[in-house]
């Protein structure tokens, strides 16, 4: 929320979906950790790493 009100990308997990190229129902579904394994680790760092915060 606070990208949002600031201008700053990403605004929203939609922004991560699309920059990713990933659905945002899965993109939802990897930061709530509702996915689990190597794969949703490795996509939390990128959007992590997106984001500018530490994982």
């Amino acid at each position: 929320m606070r990208n949002k009100r600031a201008g700053l990308k990403p605004a929203n997990q939609a922004d991560i979906a699309r920059r990713f190229g990933l659905s945002r129902m899965y993109t939802y579904s990897v930061i709530a950790e509702s996915q689990k394994g190597p794969k949703s680790n490795e996509w939390r760092k990128k959007f992590a790493a997106y984001a500018g915060m530490e994982v």
